[in-house]
């Protein structure tokens, strides 16, 4: 299994914890998103180094122009990312260094559920 889909794993794992948020696709290409029947949804938590094609601010702005909530996890050696999210409109970014259980915790938060 690969480092990547373990954290998918985790993390879904996570965020469906304790019943309040439900995940409904899990992709592991950024077009891949946009093309699946399930988006729109109301959240989505972004793997900032998952395309060296489109920079991380013009994913999070397309994605928020559907009216989706979004969280982005940084690379602890890209710094600029997580500033350049939040800029285009992210709900936060977080190191992907950080407890999964803090992301599912903002994720509730960028949906407006209680955190």
């Amino acid at each position: 299994m690969s480092k990547d889909t373990a954290f998918a794993i985790r993390l879904t794992d996570w965020l469906t914890e304790d019943g309040r948020l439900r995940v409904v696709l899990v992709v592991a290409a950024w077009g891949d998103l946009l093309h699946d029947a399930a988006f729109p949804t109301d959240l989505v938590v972004l793997d900032a180094a998952s395309s060296t094609r489109n920079p991380v601010e013009s994913r999070v702005r397309t994605i928020r122009s559907s009216g989706t909530a979004v969280i982005v996890i940084t690379p602890p050696d890209d710094p600029g990312s997580a500033l350049r999210a939040v800029t285009a409109g992210a709900f936060c970014a977080l190191e992907r260094t950080v407890p999964a259980a803090l992301i599912a915790e903002m994720g509730r938060g960028a949906v407006g559920l209680p955190v």
